[in-house]
């Protein structure tokens, strides 16, 4: 990750903190990293249930944001994501899962990975240093 990018990366870590919706991932290990970033949302996994499903639990929430891997994969499922939750009254932020996915494409393919670049961002990369 560029150096520029390392303060964008870590208040995109503070807003996945702060979000009060529910959260979307592909499995348990996203769901994991998330917590130990400290996440505290619902979080819904796709691995466990159907795509409709899904959207219909994460309906109940007013705002929902999908967070699927980075890969062509994850890209596709958050694109099935949004088509199933357009029909529902929620608000849908693939905003943050676009910007996240440029910032880190080259260090991290996917969620679960994110909690270990957190930790080299935030903690032992001499890069950093000056940037807040």
């Amino acid at each position: 990750m560029y150096a520029e990018n390392y303060k964008r990366f870590l208040q995109i870590i503070d807003e996945l903190r702060e979000f009060e919706g529910a959260l979307i991932v592909e499995g348990m290990r996203d769901e994991v990293a998330l917590r130990n970033l400290g996440v505290r949302a619902e979080i819904i996994r796709l691995s466990r249930l159907p795509l409709a499903e899904v959207a219909l639990i994460a309906s109940s929430h007013r705002d929902v944001m999908i967070l699927t891997d980075f890969d062509r994969k994850g890209e596709e499922l958050a694109k099935k994501l949004l088509r199933y939750l357009n029909g529902y009254p929620c608000r849908v932020d693939i905003k943050t899962w676009k910007e996240l996915r440029k910032l880190v494409r080259k260090d991290v393919k996917g969620v679960e990975d994110l909690y270990e670049l957190y930790l080299k961002v935030s903690v032992s990369d001499p890069r950093r240093e000056g940037i807040e």
